[in-house]
């Protein structure tokens, strides 16, 4: 079906462009949204799971070839679902499955077909819900689709061969009309002096869609207040905010029949989305394994999170913000300092043996137990790459990625690359991108007499390799690595950073940084006291 592109009717370029201007403005706004979240656990992750869901569902749509806006539409709503975080995000995923369904085999959207779509939206996030609350997200999509409805009948043929424009005002003011009166819908909202973070987040999308459409910027914006919760505030324990991806085995699945098996199990918060093929569920309860067992009968499960929100309401009080991550990093280490690194990074080390290699089946396990759907291997050794991308193959309650560093230097980088903001895919790229820029120097003991690439190794010569390749040998380790970080190209780098491991002292180590400070003036240097064993220096350039 082919709408008469009158006006501003919408096809899937302009689609695209709507959705990336939300995406971003939205990830922009998301703390500020965190910082209102009371409802249904304080726990202040609700602007950065909408936005974590929508940049997924964006990130499909790039991916869909066609210009036909009910094609891309539907892209974005299978990216939704497949990355739905949070309670809200979840929400956000089935309004965008009902847009999308209310333009079904669309080549370009217009007045009346943008009204239906955003009726269908609200029905279908309604519908999502085991027990719908007003006061809540829910009932600011309503009143955008009911003011877009409103705004449509009034034009020429109820909207038909109309531009959107009008549509878009309409839904705009019943959204920010409709948040403003959460706090009288609300109790819990009206005691903490807020208005509900999921819907200023619907307000959000909506302001950045008209300011995309009509290239005006955004006027006005709410200053949000700003919570102030105490650890012991909303006393009592929270649960698990518990999600996974449920594919079929054999029988269709039935999402009402979901909501009732989870409820009789202890669920409340329940959020059951998707088709008769793969539902996104999303449950707050006591035990996440009670929750996965009465579903497994039913078919796969996949993208497992269990987040302990007491925990999480622990660090919004103390912090600002309980958000976690959607993807978990994994990190090889080779010793307790380089824990640290990874740790302060947003990684979880696993020990890295000099010697002795991970099997993939701990590889697995280990991804696992982080209980995220999606983890991110940093190998950070050459040998375990392989181990690591075998796990990502037989891991079934996680999604794993490998990003293939092949040192501890690269794997910093990576992790220094990653950006939990943005959706798996594009952190990945710019983490291995990352990886790419990293020269590794490492030095060793030669433990026996060989001739490797025309050099000559003596046992107990120090010797350097940059990115596994031996390129010089010398009387000590100091000599052996300003050799490797020469070959390395540290005359035109930007940054050395070298990692002191077992054996070197205080004194060698602030002779080393003098020495790489004379030879690479140009280069930011920085040395720290990893205690690595096997390789008592290694170095990164980049």
């Amino acid at each position: 079906m082919t709408i008469p592109a009158t006006g501003q009717a919408l096809d899937g370029r302009r689609v695209r462009e709507l959705f990336r201007a939300a995406a971003e403005h939205l990830r922009a706004r998301a703390a500020a949204i965190d910082a209102i979240n009371v409802y249904p656990v304080p726990d202040g992750d609700t602007g950065s799971n909408m936005a974590a869901t929508l940049a997924e569902a964006v990130s499909f749509a790039e991916g869909e070839g066609s210009d036909r806006a009910g094609e891309v539409l539907r892209a974005v709503a299978r990216g939704a679902l497949y990355g739905a975080r949070g309670n809200s995000g979840v929400i956000l995923s089935q309004a965008l499955r009902g847009f999308a369904e209310g333009v079904v085999g669309y080549e370009t959207i217009d007045a009346k077909a943008l009204a239906e779509a955003f009726a269908r939206a609200a029905a279908s996030a309604y519908a999502a819900v085991a027990e719908p609350v007003e006061g809540t997200m829910l009932t600011v999509l309503r009143a955008a689709a009911d003011a877009a409805r409103e705004a449509c009948a009034r034009l020429p043929n109820e909207g038909a061969g109309a531009g959107c424009e009008l549509v878009f005002v309409a839904a705009l003011t019943g959204a920010e009309e409709a948040e403003a009166s959460t706090p009288d819908l609300l109790p819990v909202l009206r005691e903490a002096g807020v208005p509900d973070a999921g819907g200023e987040g619907i307000c959000t999308m909506l302001r950045a869609f008209y300011a995309e459409l009509t290239g005006r910027p955004i006027e006005r914006e709410p200053e949000l207040p700003r919570l102030e919760l105490r650890p012991g505030d909303h006393g009592g324990e929270f649960g698990f905010c518990t999600e996974f991806l449920l594919q079929r085995a054999e029988a269709p699945l039935d999402t009402a029949a979901i909501r009732e098996a989870l409820r009789a199990a202890g669920g409340r918060s329940i959020v059951v989305v998707g088709d008769a093929d793969a539902v996104h569920v999303h449950v707050h309860t006591d035990d996440p394994s009670a929750a996965v067992a009465v579903c497994e009968p039913l078919g796969t499960v996949s993208r497992l999170k269990a987040e302990d929100m007491t925990a999480q309401h622990r660090r919004f009080a103390e912090a600002g913000s309980g958000a976690t991550t959607a993807a978990a990093l994994l990190a090889f280490s080779p010793s307790p300092a380089f824990d640290e690194i990874f740790r302060s990074l947003g990684a979880e080390p696993i020990r890295l043996e000099p010697l002795t290699k991970p099997a993939v089946r701990e590889i697995v396990e280990a991804a696992e137990r982080l209980q995220r759907p999606d983890v991110i291997v940093l190998p950070n050794h050459k040998n375990v790459v392989m181990a690591a991308q075998q796990a990502a193959e037989l891991s079934r309650r996680a999604t794993l990625h490998v990003v293939p560093a092949k040192s501890v230097p690269q794997g910093i980088a990576a992790a220094v690359a990653f950006d939990p903001a943005l959706p798996v895919r594009e952190s990945l790229e710019r983490m291995r991108a990352a990886t790419e820029a990293v020269r590794t120097v490492e030095v060793t003991t030669a433990t026996q007499s060989r001739t490797l690439g025309g050099i000559e190794v003596r046992p107990n010569d120090a010797i350097v390799l940059v990115d596994d390749e031996l390129v010089a040998t010398a009387r000590d380790p100091l000599e052996a690595l300003l050799a490797g970080l020469e070959a390395a190209g540290a005359s035109q780098a930007e940054l050395v950073t070298v990692y002191a491991g077992e054996g070197i002292d205080e004194g060698t180590l602030a002779a080393l940084a003098e020495r790489i400070r004379e030879r690479f003036p140009q280069a930011e240097s920085e040395v720290h006291r990893t205690g690595q064993p096997l390789y008592p220096l290694i170095a990164s350039v980049e």
